[in-house]
């Protein structure tokens, strides 16, 4: 196994992944709302899921280090097949709001078996194969090979939906089965090695536990790192939902399955164009060097973005640029930010990697994930229940906030690369 066979499989398998998940992710909303559920039930659905998500995450770690990384990505593609065919018996029986929370619950352990435990093994493999090769390339790529998929994926969803709101769900299904073949065939795992500990399945929880206080929280440069995904957390899932309705709304679409597929596509390509431009930022750089810099640089323009999105909506705005100006703001406003994480986000990756203990990597990327999704489970409901108040603008305004929030979180992270 050579290391560019390595890279192929990490591309292949992160891009698989995000070609399933990303097959609703145009009409979720959309078809939530179509089943019955109002706004505020949609975000509690979502919350939901994020919680699961932020309870599983530690356990899910857990299996990854003492079991192996392939283990833990074919029970997520098992567990990401059943919570997909909840939804569908939900949405197709009326199964309502229970039915959805019990199908993303499903959902949420699911993604966390994914969550760090990809990552884990390509840094793990690459480094057995002796490459040390700076990262940010490596997660740069594998960022722009998911962002492709999620392209085609958000198209294809969003046509498919316009057809039938249930059909991207039954294609999701079945893709999540060939990346349980994928996962047992094509993942060898030379770099992992079990730690030798025999515990009970409540001890190596406890033990994980302790290992993401020790090896995590106990770090500074780690805290700061995780502190920016916790703030983000607490806009961005919400922000990525909520622009379905908000968009076809304002645009005169209202429920248009195929709009909304289309305008993911384009936030899609700036996120794209984000990742390409961190690859070739990499190169004139050296490793580890001033990445706190450069996320912080890309915050402001994220910030600028959401708050053009929310200014977009604004009853005055509105009037002002009337159609096709106000809807024309918004996506330029969603896109300017999604292609400002897009860029911060490998190297944010990378500085995380850069600071964690090989044998503890999938258990300190999964407290990563965690601790972004605590941010989603806070956020969700808020603004669920400011943009029934107010307007779906007004959580885009929100979230100009919080990018801002970032600021003196990175200046400290800053600080301590400098020293």
């Amino acid at each position: 196994m050579t290391v560019a066979t390595i890279r192929r499989r990490y591309y292949l398998l992160t891009g698989s992944h995000t070609l399933a998940a990303s097959l609703i992710w145009g009409v979720n909303t959309l078809f939530l709302l179509d089943s019955g559920l109002n706004l505020f039930q949609v975000f509690l659905v979502n919350a939901v899921f994020t919680a699961a998500m932020t309870l599983f995450e530690i356990p899910t770690g857990a299996v990854a280090d003492s079991r192996g990384r392939k283990v833990s990505l074919q029970w997520s593609s098992v567990m990401l097949f059943g919570g997909t065919l909840g939804y569908l018996a939900a949405g197709t029986w009326g199964l309502g709001l229970v039915g959805f929370i019990a199908a993303s619950a499903v959902l949420g352990l699911g993604f966390t078996f994914f969550s760090g435990a990809a990552e884990a093994w390509a840094i793990d493999e690459l480094k057995a194969l002796g490459d040390e090769e700076n990262s940010i390339r490596l997660f740069a790529n594998a960022a722009t090979a998911s962002s492709i998929t999620m392209l085609v994926g958000t198209i294809a969803g969003g046509l498919l939906g316009s057809l039938d709101y249930r059909i991207p769900y039954m294609l999701r299904a079945v893709l999540f089965i060939l990346m349980l073949v994928l996962s047992t065939f094509a993942m060898p795992e030379a770099g992992w090695k079990p730690d030798g500990v025999k515990l009970t399945a409540w001890g190596r929880i406890r033990r994980t536990a302790a290992d993401s206080i020790r090896y995590g929280l106990k770090r500074p440069d780690l805290r700061q790192l995780m502190g920016v995904s916790f703030i983000l957390g607490i806009f961005m899932m919400w922000g990525f939902y909520a622009f379905q309705p908000y968009i076809t709304d304002l645009a005169g679409f209202p429920g248009a399955a195929w709009f909304s597929g289309l305008v993911t596509a384009g936030i899609t390509l700036s996120q794209i164009t984000g990742q390409l431009l961190a690859g070739r930022r990499n190169r004139k750089m050296e490793t580890g060097s001033n990445t706190g810099g450069l996320i912080a640089a890309a915050m402001i323009p994220g910030g600028i973005g959401a708050l053009l999105a929310g200014a977009a909506g604004l009853p005055a705005m509105k009037n002002f640029l009337g159609m096709p100006g106000a809807p024309i703001l918004a996506i330029t406003g969603i896109m300017l930010m999604m292609g400002s994480l897009g860029y911060a986000a490998p190297f944010q990756r990378s500085a995380l990697h850069s600071r964690i203990p090989s044998e503890k990597r999938a258990t300190i990327v999964s407290l990563d994930s965690m601790v972004g999704s605590g941010g989603a489970i806070l956020g969700q409901p808020a603004l669920g229940g400011l943009a029934g108040r107010f307007g779906i603008a007004s959580g885009y305004l929100a979230g100009a906030l919080f990018f801002g929030l970032t600021q003196p979180v990175l200046s400290y992270f800053r600080r301590g690369e400098k020293q």
